[in-house]
C-alpha cells in the first residue's frame, strides 16, 4: 500500500502527464507488485491531511522496536485536484498492482498546459528521536524533462548521508536518465526504448486510431561505474506487454540479466480476471548454477452495495466471475449485482441498463461484446441506443477519416482493428470503474521456502494493511514468523 506522500507524487506526475511506466527502473513493477511486497513490521499509524490542493503533511508512528515516528510535508507547484482521501480512494490507485501498458501516440500539435512544462514538487520529511532527515525535489523544465534530487541524512551513514541526482527524459518513444550518487561517487546512464509507440501523428487524431491489439515491447539497459572503488556495473531488460484480442486480458513478460554477475531472470504476470492476478518468477545464475521459482497472485474482494456507486448487472455466462454469482447466495439467479464506478463516458440514461461484464461465451470462447459498451454504441452502428441514422453516418465517416485508407482491403483491416481496440477498453474499463474493498496477496519462494500473505482494504474511513512471513527453519524444519505487523491509514 503507497503511503499518502507516494500517493501525491502519483497524482502529480499523472496530472503532469509523466509516465512512470517508461522508466527504466519500472520495467518489472508488474511482477514486483505481486512477488516482492513488503510486509508491515510492528504497529504503525499514519494520518495525513491535504491542507490545500498545494501541500499536504502526514504524521506517522509505530513501536517497531521502540516508539518512533515521522513528521512530512509535500508542496507542489500544481494544483493536486485529483486526490482523494483514505474514505474515498479506490483500492487500485491506493495499492501497488498489474499495470496495463499501452502504446503511446503523440501528435505535434498536442495541447499541453504550459504551467505544467515549469512545475515542480518539494518533499521533506524529519524522523524521531533522532536527527534523520530525507528530502526530494522534483523540478520540470518540460513536459518530457525533469531534474531530480534525492537527500538522506543521518548521522549513523556514512559521511553522515548521501545524495542522489537524476537527470531524466522521458519520451513517449524512448526515455533517458543521467544519475549521480554520492556515495562511492556513482554515475550511471539508463535509457528505455520503446516498440508499438509513433511520433509521427501530425494530423490524425489519435484517440481514433486503432492501437492494433496494444502490444508493447520495451527494450533497455543501465551502465554503472563507481569512480571509488572502479566498480563497473551492467545490466539489460526486455519487457513484451500485450492483451488478449478475445478477452482484453493483460499480459506482461520480462527478462532481465546481469553479465557481470551472471544473473538471470524472467517473469510473466496476466491478469487473469477483472478480481485477480497471476505472476511467476524464474530465477538462474549461468556461474553457480542456482535457481528459484517465484510464484504469487493477488486477489480483489468486490466491496457491498454502496450508495455512492451504481449497480450493473453480471452476465452469467461468464466463467471466470462464478465467484461473482457467489455472492448472491443462489447458483440458479441468472443475474447478479456489483457495485462499479461509472466510467466517465457514461450517461444516467445508460446506467440503468449498463452490463458491467460484457464476457459472453461464444462458441466456447470467451469475448467480449463491444455492442454491449455505450461508448462503442456510436461506432458499431447499432440502432438499439436510439442514434439516427445521420448521426451514426457522420461518426462512422469520422472514425474512416481518422483511420486513413479508402480502400477496401485496408478498411476492413482498420475495422477490425476497431474491433479489437474496443474488446481492450471493455475490459480496462471493468478494472477501474469495478467497486473493491480489500485485496489479498500471496506470494511464494520455492528455493527460499517462505510464504508470504498480505491483506489490504479498507476499514470504515482506514485503509488497513497486515501480513505475515513465514518460512521454515533450515535446523529444524518448522515454520517460525519472520515478521508480522498492521498499519492504519488516514488522510483527509
Amino acid at each position: 500500500m503507497y503511503s499518502y506522500m507516494e500517493y501525491l507524487q502519483k497524482c502529480f506526475n499523472k496530472t503532469t502527464n509523466w509516465n512512470e511506466d517508461n522508466i527504466f527502473s519500472n520495467i518489472t513493477a508488474s511482477s514486483e507488485a505481486l512477488l516482492e511486497f513488503p510486509i508491515p513490521n510492528g504497529l504503525k499509524m499514519e494520518a495525513s491531511s491535504k491542507a490545500t490542493e498545494f501541500s499536504a503533511s502526514s504524521l506517522t508512528l509505530s513501536n517497531y522496536h521502540s516508539i518512533n515516528g515521522s513528521l512530512a510535508y509535500l508542496y507542489s507547484s500544481v494544483p493536486l485536484k485529483n486526490t482523494m482521501g483514505t474514505k474515498e480512494i479506490s483500492l487500485q490507485d491506493a495499492i501497488a498492482g498489474f499495470r496495463i501498458l499501452e502504446p503511446s501516440f503523440t501528435t505535434s500539435k498536442r495541447k499541453i498546459n504550459k504551467s505544467f512544462s515549469k512545475s515542480s514538487l518539494l518533499y521533506g520529511r524529519m524522523y524521531f528521536p533522532g536527527s534523520a532527515l530525507e528530502a526530494m525535489i522534483i523540478k520540470r523544465f518540460s513536459d518530457q524533462t525533469q531534474f531530480l534530487i534525492k537527500c538522506i541524512s543521518n548521522p549513523h551513514m556514512d559521511k553522515s548521508g548521501t545524495m542522489i541526482i537524476y537527470f531524466q527524459q522521458n519520451r513517449p518513444k524512448y526515455s533517458r536518465e543521467i544519475i549521480y550518487s554520492t556515495n562511492d561517487s556513482l554515475l550511471g546512464i539508463r535509457w528505455l526504448y520503446n516498440f508499438g509507440t509513433s511520433d509521427n501523428l501530425t494530423s490524425l487524431n489519435s484517440t481514433l486510431i486503432p492501437k492494433f491489439d496494444n502490444s508493447v515491447i520495451s527494450v533497455g539497459s543501465e551502465l554503472w561505474y563507481a569512480a571509488r572503488t572502479m566498480s563497473p556495473g551492467f545490466s539489460s531488460a526486455f519487457r513484451y506487454s500485450t492483451r488478449s484480442t478475445s478477452t482484453g486480458k493483460p499480459l506482461t513478460m520480462t527478462l532481465a540479466v546481469n553479465p557481470i554477475l551472471g544473473h538471470l531472470s524472467s517473469t510473466y504476470t496476466v491478469k487473469t480476471s477483472v478480481a485477480s492476478t497471476f505472476s511467476s518468477k524464474y530465477d538462474f545464475n549461468f556461474f553457480s548454477y542456482a535457481s528459484n521459482l517465484s510464484l504469487g497472485f493477488e486477489f480483489y474482494n468486490y466491496s457491498k452495495a454502496n450508495s455512492s456507486f451504481i449497480n450493473g448487472e453480471i452476465n452469467s455466462s461468464s466463467e471466470e466471475n462464478k465467484h461473482l454469482r457467489e455472492l448472491a447466495g443462489n447458483h440458479h439467479i441468472q443475474a447478479s449485482t456489483i457495485p462499479f464506478r461509472p466510467h466517465a463516458s457514461i450517461t444516467n440514461h445508460d446506467q440503468n441498463s449498463l452490463i458491467i461484464n460484457p464476457i459472453q461465451n461464444y462458441d466456447n470462447y470467451y469475448h467480449i461484446n463491444p455492442n454491449l459498451l455505450p461508448q462503442n454504441a456510436h461506432g458499431s452502428g447499432n440502432t438499439g441506443h436510439g442514434e439516427s441514422g445521420g448521426t451514426r453516418n457522420r461518426t462512422r465517416t469520422g472514425i474512416g477519416a481518422g483511420i486513413g485508407a479508402g480502400i477496401g482491403a485496408g478498411r476492413n483491416k482498420n475495422k477490425k482493428n476497431v474491433h479489437l481496440e474496443s474488446v481492450t477498453t471493455a475490459f480496462q474499463n471493468l478494472v477501474n470503474d469495478s467497486d473493491f474493498s480489500s485485496v489479498l496477496k500471496v506470494s511464494s519462494s520455492l528455493n527460499d521456502r517462505m510464504i508470504k500473505l498480505l491483506w489490504e482494504g479498507r476499514v470504515k474511513d482506514f485503509l488497513v494493511s497486515t501480513g505475515v512471513k513465514l518460512s521454515l527453519n533450515p535446523a529444524t524444519n518448522t515454520p517460525e514468523f519472520n515478521r508480522f505487523g498492521i498499519t492504519f491509514s488516514y488522510a483527509c
